[in-house]
Parts: C-alpha cells; structure tokens; sequence
C-alpha cells in the first residue's frame, strides 16, 4: 500500500512539473496547437500506474495531448512514463500515432 501511494505521489509530482508552453495564434493558417499541459493527462494515472484500461476521458486528453507528446518524451521527468510498456499501451488503445520525435 506504501508503494503505491509512493507511486501516485510521485506521479502527481512529476505531473506538476512546470512544462507549460503558451500557443500563439497568428491569424492565419491551421490553428495552434493545444496548450500543452502534463496535467492535462491526470485522467491516465490509473492506466499508467496499475495497468488499467484507458478510460474515455484518458483517450481524449492524450489525442488532444498528442503534439506535445514528443516534447514530454524528452522531459527527464516525464520520459519514464512516456516511454514506458504502458505509456505505448495506452497510445495504441487510444488509437494515438507512434511517436516519432
């Protein structure tokens, strides 16, 4: 029980880091993209963490999560998650592109 409240506190923490970029529209052009947010992706912790199934609410916040995905891949906070058996797990359940950064 230790270990997984351990886990989840850590997750959350990670999820905290400050990784905020601020999109700017140019009037022209495809729209910008989401704000990209970590936290935004909260609603996977039990996917990441447990192993369960990606809810609804997961798949959604990933796809709309999804340019900004490589960008957590690279953050040494995030990357173990992103990265991870079952961060590909759920972007293949979510029907999410593999990542090529």
């Amino acid at each position: 029980m230790k270990v997984y409240a351990l886990q989840l506190l850590l997750l959350v923490a990670v999820l905290a880091a400050p990784c905020t970029t601020v999109c700017r529209a140019s009037g022209a052009g495809p729209p910008p993209p989401p704000q990209c947010d970590p936290l935004a992706l909260r609603p996977c912790a039990a996917a990441v963490i447990d192993g369960a199934r990606p809810s609804g609410e997961c798949c959604a916040k990933v796809r709309e999560q999804e340019p900004c995905l490589c960008r957590y891949s690279r953050n040494p906070g995030l990357t173990r998650y992103i990265n991870s058996r079952e961060g590909r797990r759920i972007a293949a359940v979510c029907r999410v592109r593999r990542l090529r950064c």
